[in-house]
Parts: C-alpha cells; sequence; structure tokens
C-alpha cells in the first residue's frame, strides 16, 4: 500500500503528473485549494458579486455549486449565489435535473429551472428526430444561460468547464485559426450583453472532479452523456490528448498554460475589435447577422412545416 504524501495514511488518489499519492481527506483538502487558487489568480469573483451557476445536476457542475456556496461561507457570504438549470427534455436527464434541486436546495440557494420546450418549442429529442445530426442543445442552452443570467441581473455565470474540456478547446481554436477568440480568453466582454462567463474548475482534471464528487456525493448518481453530443472534431481532440495525457502526465496543464500565454501575447497584439453584434431576430449577441439559435430555430420550424 502506498502512503498518503501528506499525513502518511493509506492513499487512495495517484496523480501521475505531479507525484502525489493522497488519502481521500488530502486529496479533497488539495482539490479545493486548487480552485480557490483558480479563483482567486484570475479575479473570477468580487464580494457583492450576484453570481448565477449554470447547474445541470451533472458532476461538474454538482461540484462548481458546492464550493461556490462553501467558499462564499467561508468569507461571510458577501457573494450572491443563484441555480439555472436548463430542462432539455432529454430522456433519461431526470437523475441530474433531481441532483441539480436537491443540492441547491441543501444550500439553500435560489434555483431557477428554464426549459427547452417553453423557449424554443421542442426537446432534445424532438429536435434529433426531425433530422439526424440536427440538434445541437449546445447552441440552445448557452444562449438560454446568457438570457436568463442577464435577465436575473448575474453579474457572472459560472459554469463548470474542466481542465479536459479547456485543453481541447484550445487546441480546437488553435486548429481553426481563430485568433480572436484565443486573444479574448474569458476575462474580455465585449458586448454589454453577454454575462461574463467564468470557469473555477479549468484547470482541475476530469477525471479528478469525478473523484471529488465521488468523495463528497458518495450516494449521488449522474445521467450519462448525451446520446445525441456531436462535435465529432472535439470527440477526435479528446482521444489525442487523452492518450498524450496517459503517456504525458500533465501535459493538459501545458497545453491550458500555452494558451493562456498566446492570449496574452494576441491581446497585446492584436486589436480587438467589437465584432459581436445584435442578432437581426432575437437581438442577442452574435459575431453574424443572425445566431447560431435563431438560425437553427429557422431550420427546425422549417422540417417541421415540411413534415406531414
Amino acid at each position: 500500500m502506498t502512503a498518503c504524501s501528506r499525513c502518511g495514511k493509506v492513499s487512495k488518489v495517484e496523480l501521475r503528473y505531479n507525484g502525489l499519492s493522497l488519502c481521500g481527506r488530502c486529496f479533497v483538502a488539495f482539490f479545493e485549494r486548487r480552485v480557490r487558487r483558480t479563483i482567486g489568480e484570475n479575479h473570477m469573483i468580487h464580494p457583492g458579486d450576484k453570481v448565477a451557476v449554470a447547474l445541470s445536476g451533472g458532476k461538474d457542475s454538482v461540484v462548481l455549486l458546492h464550493l461556490l456556496h462553501k467558499f462564499n461561507e467561508m468569507h461571510d457570504r458577501s457573494v450572491k449565489l443563484l441555480a439555472l438549470t436548463i430542462d432539455q427534455g432529454l430522456n433519461g436527464e431526470e437523475q441530474n435535473l433531481k441532483n441539480a434541486k436537491e443540492v441547491s436546495e441543501a444550500r439553500g440557494v435560489e434555483h431557477f429551472i428554464f426549459s427547452f420546450r417553453e423557449e424554443f418549442g421542442h426537446t432534445v429529442d424532438e429536435l434529433a428526430a426531425l433530422k439526424p445530426g440536427l440538434c445541437n442543445c449546445g447552441v440552445f442552452r448557452r444562449n438560454l444561460l446568457n438570457r436568463k443570467a442577464r435577465a436575473l441581473g448575474a453579474d457572472k455565470l459560472a459554469t463548470g468547464h474542466n481542465l479536459d474540456d479547456e485543453a481541447e478547446s484550445a487546441l480546437m481554436n488553435f486548429m481553426s485559426g481563430n485568433l480572436v477568440r484565443m486573444a479574448r480568453g474569458d476575462g474580455i466582454v465585449v458586448n454589454t450583453k453577454f454575462v461574463r462567463r467564468i470557469k473555477p474548475l479549468r484547470r482541475s482534471p476530469e477525471e479528478e472532479v469525478a473523484l471529488y464528487a465521488g468523495f463528497v456525493f458518495p450516494s449521488m448518481r449522474f445521467s450519462p452523456e448525451c446520446p445525441y453530443r456531436g462535435e465529432v472534431i472535439r470527440r477526435n481532440i479528446k482521444r489525442v490528448v487523452d492518450e498524450l495525457e496517459g503517456r504525458h502526465p500533465g501535459i493538459r496543464y501545458q497545453i491550458l498554460q500555452s494558451s493562456e500565454k498566446l492570449s496574452a501575447a494576441l491581446t497585446r497584439d492584436l486589436a480587438l475589435k467589437n465584432d459581436v453584434k445584435d442578432c437581426a431576430v432575437c437581438g442577442e449577441p452574435t459575431s453574424g447577422e443572425v445566431c447560431n439559435a435563431c438560425t437553427l430555430l429557422r431550420e427546425v420550424r422549417q422540417l417541421c412545416h415540411q413534415s406531414p
């Protein structure tokens, strides 16, 4: 048996990228310190902020709300937290919706639930049935989260993106040559209709988020991943990054750090013009004339009209 690097008890977690072996208690403390440091070093939250937490009920968002509430309690409740859950109408999603309600109620966080059906007229399952590959719930979810967070007066919108997500996005932006997106990063708001997004888990590997959830919420179960999840390129990138991480522990951190350095350099040397305008249909921010959500809705309506 391996001994915990911190206290000498039996180790439960091996972190190959830094050589640490940790027992459950020391791992939880290690994980929480890293999240606090991520929030502090990136100036994500300030006293008096109103922070909307995107709470799907999956492991990442449950851990995120739990930690933000815990840290807020440690700092005299100086931040107003509220939880936003999007009911996508996905078969099998019920467990996550139950988790979202449970974790927000247990911490006294005001919980708002909005649905695809009420906002867009269709559930995810219905969208997927209209046309194979049509469903892109991420477009609608992002649109709805931003609109509702803004309507509720939130200063920040916290999402549960982890290190794996961030490393994959960094590589996708690099491969597509999207210099403006790389330069902006998370802290630059180019349109007042955008609620600034913060990602407190961005330095926490997905596997460790799952381990932390297992230690803190041992009886909680989570719904399976959406069966319609697209972005084939992202899946392929994830496969490559996972393989590289297995051979070279810590490479996800290196990718993220390289992305941050590139962002800083681009911010200095690239004139960041405000190329974000208001959608001609709904008025939400977009880089084109019509936002992705309205474009997708238009295709949905055309398909519904064609259906017998």
